[in-house]
């Protein structure tokens, strides 16, 4: 953990939570059917003082809706509650702050929770609804109140939900301090508003959204959790309109790894950002780190430790995207940040630290990786081949058994070798995928490189052949075959003569001029053992290239910011010797 600095503070935004009450059974169930028969179905007061919405004035409502809930058989729960209602309601409170926004807001579904419970369904069915079996083993009547908001503190919510109470007249002690310790966070944001004509590296084609989905989004598993949409919901042409990428909980400890939650990273702007003036803050995009439920089987607990566990992870996200795009991350006047009603661009004190993504580590331990079983002792074996090349080029959920099938293989012997695998592929729950998008690439570009070599080897056999049938000697016969090999055209005419190497394979351009020098010196020794002449060898003309990453903070693979190398030229001929 760094020393605490001054740098701009992120704003809570959406924030869902699942509060469990039983100290006091259905009392506050019972306290909201009541006030609903009193106020004819519906009981609202305004311009209440509630603290927990840091609001000197808000509206408080109390409604409800039909539930499809059945009343416990013989009218007594098993905890031995007296419950006569033939109809069983659920109750909402709703919370908002009266600035004129209807974004400081908050919404309390009310349910009661009682062993036993049972639900029917649209389709005439009756289910049984689950309780937390931590909460059921107290033989106790409950409340669910699922809670969720916006731009409210995340730990105020409990409270939040009894002073609401209060202003209607339930009894805030059915709710102020005492949740089951089942409540669960269910979504949880935070953002930073920024300057437009700031954020673009945020999510350009070499920025951190697109570099965290290249190396660590899985390509297989799930819906596409890397979304890139330039154009708004009217076609309008707006670049970073709505960019995210999602990461489950291992692909987020790679590059935080003290981080555990799920998270999506988001740039977006809002739907009517178009009808605002640039000086309105609103016409400006968000960034925002999201805690994502869905992509883990974990709980979260609602507790003061989870929640700032969450508040530091979630900031943590954001700062180190910011520094990644090269963004300051200090406020104030000047600053790229833009404050609104909620998130306050001023500078404040906080102790987060800034990870660095380091994203050119990850590329380089993913090619490693790669590179081990493509290239590394000989090769991949025969089934370890199969593999790749299933993965590489199914699209979908493949199974250990769909591997199997497609190379007639024992399914017992395919979970052997995926077992030694763990390292570049995902296994689990019956499903097989490479590990990221990157190395879906880099196993693409292997398996065809091998390809492509078996292919070359197999016509520099053939132009030898038909060089032999042409009555060339060996020698002439042995050069043929060197152009062949490795993909050489040759053109003489007079005493001049161009040689044309193509593509050299390359990480960077010294290895690239490396290989061509031993490529040409090769040539060089087939050339002079026909007997012709070196000086017209050493003074041709010849050109190459590869193509590799450029230098700097953020160079990616050659699919993303890339250059040239030419390698051409005559300079270079005394490396013959």
């Amino acid at each position: 953990m760094t020393d605490a600095r001054r740098i701009v503070e992120p704003q809570c935004h959406e924030f869902a939570v699942n509060l469990n009450f039983n100290t006091h059974g259905l009392k506050p169930w019972f306290a909201a059917d009541s006030l609903i028969k009193e106020g004819g179905g519906s009981y609202k007061v305004r311009g209440v003082d509630l603290d927990s919405l840091e609001a000197d004035a808000a509206a408080v409502q109390l409604d409800y809706q039909d539930s499809g809930l059945q009343p416990p058989s013989g009218g007594e729960t098993p905890a031995g509650t007296t419950v006569e209602h033939e109809t069983i309601r659920e109750f909402r409170i709703h919370v908002e702050a009266m600035d004129g926004l209807g974004e400081r807001k908050a919404n309390f579904h009310i349910r009661p929770r009682w062993q036993g419970l049972e639900a029917e369904t649209d389709d005439g069915r009756t289910v049984e609804i689950s309780v937390p079996e931590s909460l059921a083993n107290t033989n106790t009547d409950a409340v669910n109140v699922r809670s969720n908001g916006s731009n409210i503190p995340f730990e105020d919510y409990d409270q939040l939900l009894a002073d609401a109470a209060d202003a209607l007249g339930i009894a805030p002690r059915y709710f102020a301090e005492c949740h089951h310790g089942t409540s669960n966070i269910q979504d949880a944001a935070r953002y930073v508003r920024i300057d437009k004509d700031a954020s673009g590296p945020i999510y350009s084609q070499n920025g951190p959204i697109e570099g965290l989905s290249h190396v660590l989004d899985d390509d297989r598993r799930g819906y596409s959790k890397r979304v890139r949409n330039d154009d708004d919901k009217r076609g309008r042409k707006k670049p970073g309109f709505y960019h995210t990428v999602t990461l489950g909980p291992e692909r987020i400890r790679e590059v935080w790894p003290n981080h555990a939650v799920p998270k999506e990273i988001k740039h977006y702007y809002k739907p009517d950002y178009h009808e605002r003036s640039e000086s309105d803050p609103l016409h400006h995009p968000k960034l925002e780190a999201a805690y994502q439920v869905s992509r883990w089987s974990e709980t979260l607990r609602y507790d003061d430790d989870t929640v700032q566990q969450l508040y530091r992870e979630l900031d943590e996200t954001i700062y180190s995207v910011l520094a990644d795009a090269e963004i300051d991350l200090r406020g104030g006047e000047g600053s790229p940040y833009l404050s609104d009603h909620y998130f306050d661009a001023e500078n404040a004190l906080t102790d987060a630290s800034i990870v660095s993504l380091d994203l050119n580590h990850i590329y380089h331990e993913q090619q490693s990786v790669v590179f081990k079983y493509t290239l590394g002792d000989g090769g991949p074996s025969p089934i370890q081949k199969e593999i790749l090349q299933t993965l590489e080029t199914d699209g979908g959920t493949v199974s250990p058994q769909d591997i199997a099938d497609s190379h007639n293989r024992n399914v017992d012997a395919v979970r052997r070798v995926l077992g030694d695998m763990g390292d570049l592929i995902n296994h689990e729950y019956g499903s097989v995928s490479l590990k990221s998008t990157y190395i879906a690439e880099l196993v693409h570009d292997a398996l065809d490189a091998a390809e492509r070599a078996v292919e070359r080897a197999t016509d520099a056999t053939a132009e030898a052949l038909e060089a032999a049938e042409k009555g060339y000697d060996e020698r002439t016969s042995a050069f043929v075959a060197w152009c062949a090999k490795h993909n050489i055209n040759h053109n003489e005419r007079g005493d001049s003569m161009t040689i044309d190497l193509g593509e050299i394979d390359a990480d960077d351009a010294k290895e690239a001029r490396r290989k061509a020098a031993e490529i040409i010196r090769e040539g060089f020794d087939l050339w002079t053992d026909m007997n012709r002449e070196e000086i017209k060898y050493r003074t041709a003309t010849w050109r190459g290239y590869a193509t590799v990453p450029k230098t700097g903070l953020r160079s990616i693979d050659g699919d993303g910011e890339t250059k040239r190398v030419g390698l051409g030229g005559k300079r270079t001929w005394k490396l013959l010797g």
